[in-house]
């Protein structure tokens, strides 16, 4: 099959990356020739089609399927696609980014354009103004406040300030900002400056929509956001790799011939990392960028963006997960360096990279979760690069994630006592899909922070469901105490174990207690099947009559077993089920202080 990207962003770089991986041939859309993309199986299209031009592309190259991943804001894009897919009877599929929940709030003000922000500003009689809106908008805002002191918050790029220049803004009304600076650079001259409104596009997390809305409802300054258009009606529509996946296997019978490996977020920041410093010595752009793994191979990835400012430099990657099921695949990962003067290398705070608040991490607390092995790849690289140019200078590295803040509160890091954002990980620079190895690595950590600072009662629960039940059962073990095992039981008890955790409760849901019970450690679906001659005998040993044999015998799952007995610690059948949970866990948890708490689906503990 053959398939038409509608691109120029993080997001089709990611589809880019996907469909590389299915090894499926597709061509790459951009309207300008700006930015790097190379792909085995994807052909790079420059120029902004009309729809006669897309309709012709699209039956001269046998195109089967279209997507548009392009910007939210590319209305005309959005529509003349569509318009050709239907014309060509060709599915289109959309791939949505996140966007940032709209917030009901007295300062937060949503509007259809720009013209209706004009007439609220002008209603309310507000004459000092932030612009967060970007450069392309900048003269068709200053050429229409001119009654208002406006200042523009643009990026530091020739090209910005020229557009600024030539728009007739004075220097002293530009707020010069580096590529992914966080918002807390602007709070600062809202106060000096008396701002009375800020501006900006809904344009998502990696514009830093979410950080714009907290600062204007603490400082209670009117954020006028100009709400993304209405996008067309698509085929489908999907927001990661599992997504676009599941379309082609339920359209076009499409089937992965084999899984694909892919490399961790530490290998991505530095190769951003090195790239960056080639910038700041004076380089060249560069199309690739390659480093050595501590595996002893080799990674070479495009860059996604590359940024030289006066005294920084930024450049960024889309990072590739392969076929893991991980968070931050698609995303954009990068790193800002800058020269500092203690001829040393240092990692500061950058955007979406949580703060260490704990010890037992290997990291200094108030440091950026950027872990021990990718920093010693990124030192290693920057040194080679140092020697190289016979250069001794210090750096300061920022490796950010636009999307790493929201990113990160889904992922374990607070139970590792990491704030405001994700990690930057990896042992090996790789990623096999599905590892069990990478969730026991987690699963080691957290029993290690949790021990370093002092927490000897460790309540471990399969998932953020059966936690809330626990929370409530003991109210005063820390957060840092709450592990989740997911499936695998055995592997969490044997790094317990290994741990010489004193006390230990373990919170286990009905249907993976009847696995468990059966001597099953590793409770997923693929491994285990619903066993009805297991509760059959544990029923029979009971001496439960006829009646209730005939009812287990019709069960699909186990959470039915509490609409046939009572739920409660008097009940033989969930006694009987807690002690031979208990039975298979102290073969391992052998000098454990031990103890089973069974959830029912309705959240009873016993």
């Amino acid at each position: 099959m053959k398939v038409f990207v509608f691109g120029g962003t993080t997001e089709g770089k990611a589809v880019s990356n996907w469909l590389s991986d299915l090894k499926i041939e597709h061509f790459y859309s951009t309207k300008t020739t700006s930015g790097n993309y190379e792909s085995e199986f994807g052909t790079r299209i420059c120029g902004a089609m009309s729809e006669a031009e897309c309709i012709e592309f699209c039956q001269s190259h046998q195109v089967d399927l279209m997507i548009d991943a392009a910007h939210p804001f590319a209305d005309q894009l959005h529509q003349t696609a569509v318009a050709a897919a239907r014309n060509l009877k060709v599915p289109i599929a959309r791939l949505e980014r996140d966007f940032v929940e709209r917030v009901s709030n007295e300062y937060i003000i949503y509007c259809h354009s720009l013209a209706d922000v004009f007439m609220q500003i002008k209603d309310r009689e507000l004459h000092r103004i932030l612009s967060l809106t970007g450069v392309k908008s900048l003269p068709f805002i200053h050429s229409h406040l001119g009654n208002c002191e406006v200042w523009y918050r643009i990026l530091d790029f020739p090209s910005s300030l020229q557009i600024a220049q030539e728009a007739g803004v004075d220097q002293e009304h530009l707020l010069v900002a580096s590529a992914f600076e966080q918002m807390s650079s602007v709070k600062g001259m809202l106060l000096e400056q008396k701002i009375e409104a800020i501006l900006t596009k809904e344009s998502g997390y990696s514009g830093m929509l979410d950080q714009k809305i907290e600062m204007a409802i603490e400082q209670q300054i009117p954020l006028f956001v100009i709400m993304r258009p209405e996008l067309p009606e698509y085929d489908a529509e999907f927001t990661n790799r599992e997504g676009l996946q599941k379309y082609l296997k339920q359209e076009f019978n499409f089937e992965r011939k084999e899984l694909a490996h892919g490399f961790t977020s530490g290998t991505c920041a530095t190769i951003a990392s090195k790239a960056a410093l080639k910038l700041l010595l004076g380089e060249e752009v560069q199309q690739k960028e390659r480093i050595v793994l501590p595996d002893g191979g080799n990674c070479e990835m495009v860059l996604h963006q590359q940024i030289k400012g006066e005294d920084y430099a930024i450049c960024s990657v889309v990072k590739n997960s392969g076929d893991d099921p991980d968070i931050t695949d698609g995303m954009e990962i990068g790193a800002k360096l800058m020269w500092n003067q203690t001829e040393e290398f240092r990692f500061v705070k950058g955007e979406g990279v949580g703060t260490v608040t704990v010890e037992g991490l290997g990291i200094p607390v108030g440091e950026p979760a950027v872990n021990p092995v990718p920093r010693k790849m990124i030192a290693f690289e920057l040194q080679q690069l140092l020697e190289e140019s016979e250069i001794n200078k210090g750096i300061d590295i920022s490796i950010f994630v636009p999307k790493g803040r929201q990113l990160g509160a889904k992922t374990f890091n607070p139970k590792l006592g990491i704030e405001g954002g994700i990690s930057i990980i990896g042992t090996t620079g790789r990623i096999k899909p599905y590892s069990l190895e990478a969730f026991v690595e987690t699963m080691r950590r957290q029993v290690d922070v949790a021990i370093r600072n002092q927490q000897q009662h460790i309540v471990i629960n399969s998932g953020g469901r059966s936690e809330r039940y626990l929370k409530n059962q003991f109210p005063e073990v820390s957060n840092l105490a709450f592990l989740q095992y997911g499936n695998f039981i055995g592997e969490m008890l044997q790094v317990l174990q290994q741990a010489k955790v004193k006390k230990v409760s373990m919170g286990i849901m009905t249907g993976k207690a009847i696995k468990l019970a059966a001597g099953h450690m590793d409770t997923h679906s693929k491994k285990v099947v619903f066993d009805h001659q297991f509760l059959l005998d544990l029923t029979h040993s009971l001496d439960y009559p006829e009646e209730i044999l005939q009812k287990i015998s019709t069960i699909k799952m186990g959470r039915e077993l509490e609409s046939i007995f009572q739920f409660s610690n008097q009940e033989a059948f969930f006694r009987e089920l807690k002690r031979r949970c208990e039975q298979h866990c102290k073969k391992i948890l052998k000098e454990t202080d031990f103890e089973i708490l069974l959830i029912s689906n309705k959240g009873k503990v016993i």
